[in-house]
């Protein structure tokens, strides 16, 4: 068990690299924002966030919000926590496996 922890955090670390290259393109060639890279990329989750905003107003601000935001900000938060999830989980394993 402790081998496939192991594995799945340093899968975390580095299975989101290619984050590091979209949160260059979009900063340094095209400027994109949340809206327009789920609009092409990730049609489910756009319709989806519409879907939740339709159920209440606030809600339906806060996502028409939130998809108004740079897409490198949503690169960059996503890559940051599924490393720091990684990192925690790796040095949980080695911290354990030194007290056997």
């Amino acid at each position: 068990m402790f081998n496939f922890l192991k594995a799945f955090g340093y899968f975390l670390i580095w299975g989101d690299f290619y984050l590091v290259l979209f949160f260059i393109h979009s900063i340094f060639v095209s400027p994109i924002t949340v809206e327009n890279y789920f609009l092409e990329y990730w049609q489910v989750a756009l319709y989806l966030f519409e879907w939740f905003g339709a159920l209440n107003y606030l809600l339906s601000n806060y996502i028409n919000w939130l998809l108004t935001l740079p897409a490198a900000l949503l690169f960059f938060l996503r890559f940051f926590f599924t490393t720091l999830i990684g990192l925690l989980i790796i040095r949980k394993i080695n911290s354990i496996s030194a007290y056997k």
